[in-house]
């Protein structure tokens, strides 16, 4: 004869109701908090690192602008084209300072203006110039923007706009007077 009463279950020599049952749900509870913030915070921290690249700037068609400077060289810009209001509104808002720095946007317009326009740089992480290009192809002004300004007005005629931060115009040679041909203007 056999006694059974004196056998102890394996949940009991374990103690599971003791230790492990509560640790198991403290572990659940942790992964399900992890992701949680995972998903909530991933998204808002690359959003703030100077290499960020919103969806909206990324999904801007690219292509490429030949600038002839006036002492005769020349600069190949790859370009991010905003042809459309959206793009032209949006322009380089969220995107990161390090993420702006060999970055070019061109706003080709429809036709030339002819009084001041002024675009938007709300939401630039870095100060934004403009070279302001008219019909003819001739960089006729270049309007600069600090950090924090929610526009930047160019009085001068213009049917194209070069946007850069501050120095890249400078540091690819394009000033005042540098020319753009409108048949190179390509988009890939």
């Amino acid at each position: 004869m056999v006694d059974n009463a004196a056998r102890i279950s394996f949940a009991d020599r374990i103690q599971w109701n003791q230790r492990i049952k509560p640790a198991l749900i403290v572990l659940v509870i942790a992964a399900v908090a992890y992701a949680i913030g995972a998903f909530y915070m991933a998204p808002r921290t690359a959003a703030t690192q100077p290499t960020f690249l919103p969806a909206t700037f990324a999904a801007l068609p690219t292509g490429s602008v030949l600038l002839t400077n006036p002492d005769g060289t020349g600069a190949l810009l790859p370009v991010r084209i905003a042809d459309t209001t959206a793009a032209r509104s949006a322009g380089f808002r969220g995107v990161g300072d390090q993420a702006l720095v060999n970055a070019f946007l061109l706003y080709p317009l429809a036709r030339e203006t002819t009084t001041r326009t002024s675009y938007s740089v709300e939401g630039a992480r870095a100060p934004i110039e403009f070279a302001a290009i008219d019909a003819t192809g001739t960089v006729v002004a270049i309007e600069t923007g600090a950090v924090g300004a929610t526009r930047v007005s160019v009085a001068e005629r213009h049917q194209w706009l070069i946007a850069a931060s501050a120095g890249t115009l400078e540091r690819f040679g394009v000033t005042v007077g540098s020319t753009l041909d409108p048949e190179r203007v390509q988009r890939f």
